[in-house]
């Protein structure tokens, strides 16, 4: 189960000096990692600094009793296995431990032999319950995978590429607009990758307050900054031994563009108001719908950081660029949502057909699906016929109405008519800034925090 190379790490907490040393010193001797406590204050702290993959736990401490240490033990991002030691096997507090969250318990005298199978049994439960919990990630990433829909050239060469980049080490940069999926080719990066048993871990850097981005990525220790009670595992010590898929990269903060410079160069990081460097060992993947170019002309990112996240860059093409692929992406879109609505529908027609691929479509594929959605729920059952496509945007209006905005109806009602304006000027900023959503922002005079929280309102985001 051990092994001298990665021994196992275990705490032991018991107020028995003499049997504490004794019970440690046999566990150095199986070539454990152990640390020691007889005091039940300190054992939260010391299971964040050593974070053990066992605690054997005596329920009689002073300062802290034993079940109160097992219910905070069990809200740390990895919980470690308890064992718990108590002289009282039979009692209600041995019972109230399992209930708990305690993997087993032993009565004192402790016999080692005892001991030490149970302590093999909840290494390979923890073993386990990781593996288990890497598969969950990883079947929510497999299952993504099916929605990466078309066999246009754009999208071939797409498959292409992720085939050969996903077994390598490299650092690749996802780039396209909104809604062109590339969070599934992350998934699929990280799916087809030697890093597959290890989690993915995701991040939208623009869905995170500047404030409190460096503390997500990074993690913090406990009295950082006010509210930090307690120390904090970052995004990239979660992601350990696996992949950090790192979204609209280009909205990072000049600080934390200098911190992941640091990780892409040096693999180590430091938590905030922390001292002690950790090293970290993930595969970076990062997308953007930015120009990074001109932000780097602009002085608005990182030459250096620039050149370290562009090892391999993939470009995703807009719907625009593949409305070969629409009739597929159709078909596969109703199908997944005739299960989830509990609805059923004969599909489109020949005309809506004609209408979904005369459209540039602004809002790429998660547009579409959101058309389609729409379609399904007014259809109810029948034929989809251009009646039931909603496109809302100029280009469905004409000309004249929508410089007036005489294409809104006030029969529709306050909020839905506002609603639809806000999505028409968007969509229409997307179009004069090709897609470039810091561009998009400036044009409507909003911050961009704001664009993509209406974005995600309207169904553009993605």
């Amino acid at each position: 189960m051990t092994s001298p190379a990665s021994p196992a790490r275990i705490l032991v907490v018991d107020d028995e000096a003499m049997a504490r040393e004794s019970l440690c010193a046999l566990l150095a001797k199986e070539n454990y990692r152990v640390w020691e406590t007889g005091e039940g204050d300190k054992v939260e702290s010391m299971a964040r600094d050593c974070r053990p993959d066992v605690v054997l736990l005596d329920l009689r401490l002073p300062g802290k009793d034993g079940l109160s240490i097992l219910k905070s033990l069990q809200q740390v991002p990895i919980p470690p296995s308890v064992i718990v030691m108590t002289a009282y096997g039979t009692s209600e507090a041995a019972i109230q431990a399992i209930k708990y969250g305690a993997f087993d318990y032993v009565t004192k005298p402790v016999n080692f032999d005892e001991l030490h199978l149970a302590i093999q049994r909840a290494l390979e439960h923890r073993k386990l319950s990781e593996q288990v919990q890497v598969l969950r990630e990883n079947y929510a990433a497999v299952v993504g995978l099916r929605n990466m829909v078309g066999n246009s050239p754009a999208m071939q060469a797409i498959y292409k590429m992720i085939g050969r980049v996903a077994p390598s080490e490299a650092t690749v940069l996802i780039r396209g607009e909104s809604g062109t999926g590339k969070e599934l080719v992350a998934n699929a990066l990280h799916v087809h990758s030697q890093r597959d048993r290890g989690p993915l871990i995701k991040v939208n850097c623009a869905a995170i307050p500047e404030n409190l981005l460096e503390a997500e990525l990074f993690g913090y220790e406990k009295g950082a900054f006010t509210g930090a009670h307690q120390q904090h595992l970052g995004r990239f010590e979660q992601a350990s031994s696996g992949s950090i898929f790192l979204d609209e990269i280009g909205e990072l903060s000049a600080s934390a563009q200098a911190k992941l410079l640091r990780i892409l160069q040096e693999r180590t990081l430091e938590r905030l108001g922390g001292g002690q460097t950790l090293s970290v060992d993930v595969r970076v993947i990062t997308a953007t719908g930015r120009n990074l170019e001109e932000a780097v002309r602009n002085a608005q990112f990182r030459e250096d950081l620039y050149y370290r996240l562009n090892v391999v860059s993939l470009r995703l093409p807009p719907l625009r660029e593949r409305k070969q692929d629409i009739p597929e992406l159709v078909e596969h879109l109703l199908r997944k949502h005739e299960a989830r609505l509990g609805v059923s529908s004969p599909g489109l027609s020949r005309d809506a057909l004609e209408l979904l691929l005369n459209y540039d479509w602004p809002g790429n594929v998660r547009q579409l699906e959101n058309v389609l959605q729409r379609a399904l729920v007014l259809g109810r059952g029948r034929a989809l016929t251009r009646e039931f496509i909603h496109l809302e945007s100029p280009q469905s209006v004409p000309a004249a109405r929508a410089g007036s905005m005489g294409f809104v109806d006030p029969a529709r009602g306050f909020k839905e008519s506002i609603a639809e304006v806000e999505r028409m000027l968007i969509v229409k900023a997307l179009e004069a800034a090709q897609g470039n959503r810091t561009r998009a922002a400036a044009i409507l005079k909003i911050q961009r925090r704001l664009l993509y929280a209406k974005m995600q309102e309207h169904g553009l985001g993605g």
